[in-house]
């Protein structure tokens, strides 16, 4: 698994990716049933929309990963 991991985070630096909603939301997710395949689809669903909504700019496996180790991302 931890080959994915390093393969999507390169994938980030090199490989321009879809800024278009539905497009980021299908890489978010599945970057993040990578990162923690037993997560609920409706829990990653909903945090695809959130990442969407506040970081929708950056790359979706990034977000996926670093939401996946330091938690929300968000402003609050």
């Amino acid at each position: 698994m931890q080959d994915s991991i390093e393969a999507d985070l390169l994938a980030a630096h090199l490989v321009p990716f879809a800024r278009g909603c539905p497009a980021w939301t299908d890489a978010y997710v599945t970057a993040m049933s990578r990162v923690d395949p037993g997560a609920a689809p409706e829990r990653v669903e909903r945090a695809a929309l959130d990442a969407w909504r506040t970081h929708g700019w950056a790359h979706p496996a990034v977000v996926a990963h670093l939401q996946h180790t330091l938690g929300s991302l968000d402003d609050d």
